[in-house]
Formats: structure tokens, C-alpha cells, sequence
């Protein structure tokens, strides 16, 4: 569990990574969607997010 973290903390640098290379012109535009998406999936998967979303009477 611990190493899917590191996993996935990784491939969130990578993403903001390639986010910036595009801005600055390095990557073609499907790799800056494909980063955001992996960036806003993300996002939308933490804590905060979920309990923001949650109905009052849903159980999780």
C-alpha cells in the first residue's frame, strides 16, 4: 500500500511536469490534456474532496 503512494506520488511530478513542458512549448498539447486529467482524477480522489461531494446521508 505504502509503495502504491510512492507510485503515485511520482506520477503526479511526472504530470506536473509535463504540464509545465507544454506550457513552455517542449510537449505537444495531448500530453498537457493527458497530464491534467491524470492531475484533476487526482484531486477528485482525496479526503477533502470526497467528503465535500458526500451526500449527508450517504455512507462511504
Amino acid at each position: 500500500m505504502i509503495q502504491d503512494e510512492h507510485i503515485k506520488q511520482a506520477i503526479d511530478g511526472l504530470s506536473i511536469g509535463t504540464i509545465f513542458a507544454t506550457l513552455v512549448g517542449w510537449l505537444p498539447t495531448i500530453a498537457a490534456i493527458a497530464s491534467l486529467m491524470w492531475s484533476l482524477i487526482r484531486i477528485y480522489e482525496t479526503k477533502t474532496v470526497q467528503k465535500f461531494l458526500r451526500k449527508p446521508n450517504a455512507k462511504l
